[in-house]
């Protein structure tokens, strides 16, 4: 079967799965028209291939040959076991929003809402009122076009629920909010979506999860909005299933004078995808991009970013840390698009990556395009091995081999989890605590 064939019948295959779905797998019924609209948008493209630049390393065609099948199941009950597990594992505060969805279904029982009046407003779309239907169907797609991104169209057009976070303006919630996706041991396809609207002036912390067990496909979609004056920190964590291929699509509109702070963080996963795209719109906007990745065994981690400075004023950081071993693959590929007009913008770009085995391969690609004058703007990417010296100085002093290697290993990630702030402060001993339990002796 050639390539093209093979898209066609992946094509076909999802759009079966899409009519063949049972009524009370579809989720509400005032998101089928947009449901309606994603899947022409999603068989008039179909899925990305390595002939997309921006998808040269990174070959899906497996999962879409796959995609049919695991879209037409429809997970039967959780394991009330692996779901519990799971939570159990997490760091979340006694105190903290918890909002969990179980194999794509939201689970009031296994959430926590603190008391009203926090500023802080939560909905999920099969839930919404009438009155909510209007706005939820605006931002919808608003800044994940269906007609631009061809797994934000697949995840739109399968959706049977979703997470509105509302954060007014000015407000100042104490507590972190977790928005937790999770998948038990059912081979089957998830497609997250999660709505984040942080209110003029208002400062607030959000931390997605995925994590899972056993074979199956997220393909999750975020889509985040910071009004004037907004502060937001972000940050997603995967931790899913080595049979697990995790899709993740981001996008961020930032308004004058705002700030986004975001923490990228992959540990799981056989193939993890994230697309990362951020629009300094406004006057004075910010944002802070951090990653950190490990690809061990046979993972392939691929990190695409894209900063867009729209508006004068802006300023952009961007670093991303990848951890690699045995037959682990990297790929990142950070772009910064200085527009005409978006003068004494101020972007830094760069990407360090550990090979820690011979086998081990990463590909990596910053790019900067400036398109005005009057603008301070830098990218670098290097890629090594552990210090000799460094590790010769910690034997020196009767540290045992595999140890001196994890202390630098975590030395190297150290920068990339300090950027948490102090309400993750549980999160950054669990992030220790993965690394050191995956870092060979």
């Amino acid at each position: 079967m050639d390539h093209a064939e093979h898209t066609r019948t992946a094509i076909e295959s999802v759009e079966l799965a899409y009519r063949a779905r049972p009524a009370h797998a579809a989720g509400p019924a005032w998101l089928q028209p947009l449901r309606e609209r994603a899947i022409v948008a999603f068989t008039r493209r179909g899925f990305p291939t390595p002939r997309d630049e921006d998808w040269k390393y990174t070959n899906l065609q497996a999962l879409a040959d796959a995609s049919g099948t695991l879209l037409g199941m429809t997970p039967s009950a959780a394991n009330a076991d692996v779901i519990d597990d799971l939570l159990r594992s997490l760091p979340v505060g006694a105190t903290d929003w918890v909002i969990v969805f179980v194999n794509g279904a939201y689970r009031d029982e296994l959430s926590h809402l603190p008391d009203t009046g926090s500023g802080v407003r939560i909905t999920t779309l099969a839930a919404a009122d009438a009155a909510a239907h209007e706005l939820l169907r605006d931002r919808l797609g608003r800044l994940a076009r269906i007609d631009d991104l061809q797994l934000a169209a697949l995840n739109t057009a399968f959706m049977n629920d979703g997470l509105a976070i509302e954060i007014d303006a000015h407000a100042r919630p104490e507590g972190t909010i977790h928005a937790i996706f999770l998948s038990d041991s059912q081979p089957a396809s998830h497609q997250p979506r999660l709505l984040i609207d942080a209110g003029a002036h208002s400062r607030a912390t959000v931390i997605e999860y995925h994590a899972g067990r056993e074979a199956g496909w997220t393909n999750a979609v975020t889509e985040i909005h910071c009004a004037a004056g907004a502060q937001l920190a972000y940050v997603k964590l995967q931790n899913e299933a080595d049979a697990t291929d995790h899709i993740a699509t981001q996008q961020v509109r930032l308004e004058a004078g705002s700030r986004f702070h975001a923490v990228h963080l992959d540990f799981g996963a056989r193939l993890a995808r994230n697309d990362l795209s951020v629009q300094l719109a406004g006057s004075g906007a910010h944002a802070a991009l951090y990653g950190l990745f490990l690809a061990d065994g046979k993972r392939h981690v691929d990190n695409h970013t894209r900063i867009d400075h729209l508006a004068t004023d802006t300023s952009s950081i961007e670093n991303y840390r990848g951890i690699l071993n045995d037959a682990g693959r990297g790929v990142f590929n950070g772009k910064i698009i200085v527009h005409e007009g978006a003068d004494r913008s101020d972007a830094r770009l760069n990407n360090h990556n550990l090979l820690l085995s011979k086998t081990a391969e990463i590909d990596t690609k910053p790019e900067l395009e400036i398109y005005t004058d009057d603008v301070k703007c830098a990218h670098g990417a290097t890629t090594g091995q552990l210090d000799d010296n460094a590790l010769y100085y910690l034997r020196a002093r009767g540290i045992p081999r595999p140890q001196a290697r994890r202390m630098l290993v975590l030395a190297f990630a150290r920068e990339i989890v300090a950027q948490l702030d102090e309400s993750a402060a549980a999160l950054a001993e669990y992030i220790n605590r993965v690394l050191a339990q995956r870092l060979p002796e």
